[in-house]
């Protein structure tokens, strides 16, 4: 611009030099008129040029103010609107969460709110996918919330999914509208094994060196002996808001963690166990202000989310008779145990408080000799006694190291549990049974009568559920003029007052089985519910014992055992057996004395246990072992 002026200059003047020599002035003066104009335009261009350059200068010295500046509460908003129904991250290793919004929903709940903010400026405050990228180098403030990569693992979902999502939801709504001074929310897993003689955790992270003992890394990495590992079982407690009634937002991921650490080698997660520590946590200064009341004693209502594995099923008999003996021992009004479809344990809330239990991991190596050591040069236990003790004193280390812990503000308190006896629950009364259970494929209901001779309710969850139990899940398509059931409809995902009000009104609807609208369970609807009451049962033994005992029908059954198609798994005196049922198979847990196991898998353990036998001989002294074995002729 600067050169435009001086060259608009140098015109102006030759002009004016030329205007005394020129016949027709006029002409002249007209284009000395013109140039004056185009001189003081480009000036004033000129002018406003350097003030931005100043500007722009200023402004790169200073900084822009970011958006949190001027909007403080944008960041714990964003993890607010996508902590809810998020999943865990994939391996439990970060405490990332997985969001289930999208970008554009997510910013559309900002706006709604009242931020302004783009949808680029809310992904630059996500994690990004890759950190050491330009593009991930400008995510500065972020909250721990990732977007769902589009990728190909869509075979991690499951068919039941939302069926088992749609009944959590209506846990947590009644969780909700009774509040915190009813309800004790509580979600339990197990953690993998942690291994002790070598490194706990293979990631880098600071070391904590402890006063008492020290850290001495190996120069291997390999297992010290078979099942050398301690078994964390996992208890978290969940805060409930009060005053949000209606809104599942309400049950939050905070809360006390209570951790149950055991030996893998002379203890087991099992049915037996998870009641143990259950009763355990109840006594816990930690854990009173959730679970007990005022005056001491248990809220009336108990609703515990699981992983669903065999030990904690919440189908499986041994599961049922505990949570039974839960339900009589504290006089609750109710106690619901439910677990998500297979494949979703990330969703389960216990799984936010793994990430950082296993960061303390890193680098600790649990001693596996303190007291000496108990194996032999082979690796083989020739000390039981002295075996069992280094076994609690590297479980009292991890439980040290873990109960110095907080997790968003909360205590963290860890135990080891040393092995005992695996005590069986009594199964009650098949006539209370009837009355007060309900059985599905992801949800047990346990719940109080109206016969005031039996039970006295203490909370209001009766003025919730007229029918005592939760309404079914249920598929509703619109039509014309009106809502009906059916396969291509949705899951009512209602609160759970206006879904007993709807599903109430449906035709056939106080006949349905809970698990009528479960996917993988629909055709053996009829095979588990008894042809003379209609009761439903998650279960063909239980179904048997029900017709046997209440019915008096199928007294013939009482000596039968059941023939599986095959027997999946064993542990102790279970076996996981492979059932033919009408067109599909069906998987249970059985006492073996219960089964009558197929020749095929008799004759496959004799020959496992026939290899074992054959195993070569170990080779204590190799100079005597080459003297015998090796001849001149060799």
């Amino acid at each position: 611009m600067k050169n435009k002026i001086a060259l608009l200059e140098k015109n102006l003047n030759a002009l004016y030099s030329a205007r005394d020599t020129m016949p027709s002035r006029a002409e002249v003066d007209k284009q000395i008129i013109k140039l004056r104009e185009e001189i003081k335009t480009a000036k004033q261009s000129l002018n406003r040029m350097i003030q931005n350059a100043v500007a722009q200068k200023k402004h790169r010295d200073v900084g822009r103010p970011n958006l949190e500046s001027n909007q403080p509460s944008l960041l714990k908003t964003i993890a607010d609107i996508a902590l809810f129904g998020s999943a865990a991250d994939d391996r439990r290793r970060t405490e990332s969460i997985r969001s289930v919004k999208t970008l554009n929903e997510l910013t559309q709940e900002l706006r709604k709110i009242g931020f302004d903010i783009s949808r680029s400026g809310t992904y630059l405050r996500l994690i990004p996918r890759k950190s050491n990228t330009a593009e991930g180098r400008r995510h500065v403030s972020t909250v721990p919330v990732k977007l769902i990569r589009a990728q190909t693992d869509h075979h991690k979902s499951h068919l039941d999914s939302k069926f088992a999502e749609t009944s959590i939801h209506y846990l947590e709504n009644i969780a909700s509208i009774l509040g915190p001074d009813q309800v004790f929310f509580i979600s339990q897993d197990d953690k993998a094994r942690v291994p002790i003689g070598v490194t706990a955790a293979n990631k880098q992270a600071p070391l904590l060196m402890h006063m008492e003992y020290r850290i001495k890394l190996p120069d291997h990495d390999w297992v010290i002996a078979e099942r050398h590992k301690l078994i964390p079982s996992v208890y978290a407690g969940i805060k409930i808001t009060s005053s949000m009634l209606g809104q599942p937002q309400a049950v939050g991921y905070s809360g006390p963690t209570y951790i149950a650490i055991r030996s893998g080698k002379h203890s087991s997660s099992t049915a037996y166990t998870h009641a143990q520590d259950f009763e355990t946590l109840l006594e816990l200064e930690e854990f009173r202000p959730l679970a007990k009341t005022d005056h001491g004693l248990i809220k009336p209502v108990v609703i515990m989310t699981v992983d669903g594995g065999p030990d904690e099923n919440p189908r499986y008999e041994k599961v049922i008779g505990f949570a039974i003996q839960h339900f009589k021992r504290h006089d609750l009004d109710a106690l619901f145990l439910a677990t998500n479809a297979p494949g979703r344990s990330a969703y389960n809330r216990v799984e936010r408080r793994m990430a950082p239990l296993s960061r303390e991991l890193a680098g600790l190596i649990l001693p596996h000799d303190h007291f000496g050591s108990h194996l032999d040069e082979r690796g083989v236990t020739i000390d039981e006694h002295l075996e069992r003790s280094n076994f609690e004193f590297a479980g009292n280390v991890l439980a040290e190291v873990w109960s110095s812990m907080e997790i968003d503000g909360y205590n963290v308190t860890a135990k080891y549990v040393g092995a005992g006896e695996q005590d069986v629950p009594d199964f009650p009364d098949i006539k209370w049974y009837s009355e007060h259970v309900r059985e599905s494929q992801y949800l047990l209901q346990i719940v109080k009568c109206r016969n005031t001779e039996c039970c006295r309710p203490r909370s209001g969850l009766f003025r919730l559920l007229d029918n005592r139990f939760l309404p079914p899940p249920v598929k509703v398509k619109q039509t014309v003029d009106d809502l009906v059931l059916d396969e291509g409809g949705q899951f009512l995902d209602l609160p759970v007052n206006l879904a007993l009000r709807l599903s109430a009104s449906l035709k056939d609807f106080l006949q349905m089985p809970y698990d009528y609208f479960c996917p993988t369970v629909k055709l053996r609807l009829s095979s588990r519910t008894c042809k003379t009451c209609g009761l439903y049962h998650a279960s063909v033994k239980s179904l048997n014992r029900h017709i046997e005992k209440i019915h008096k029908k199928v007294n013939t059954h009482t000596d039968r055992k059941v023939r599986p198609v095959r027997v999946a798994a064993r542990r102790a005196n279970e076996l996981m057996c492979i059932i033919q049922n009408l067109e599909h198979h069906d998987v249970e847990w059985l006492d073996e004395n219960d089964v009558d196991i197929p020749k095929s898998d008799e004759s496959e353990q004799t020959h496992n246990t026939e290899q074992q036998s054959k195993q070569s001989n170990v080779i204590e002294n190799l100079e005597s072992w080459i003297r015998v074995s090796w001849t001149e002729d060799c």
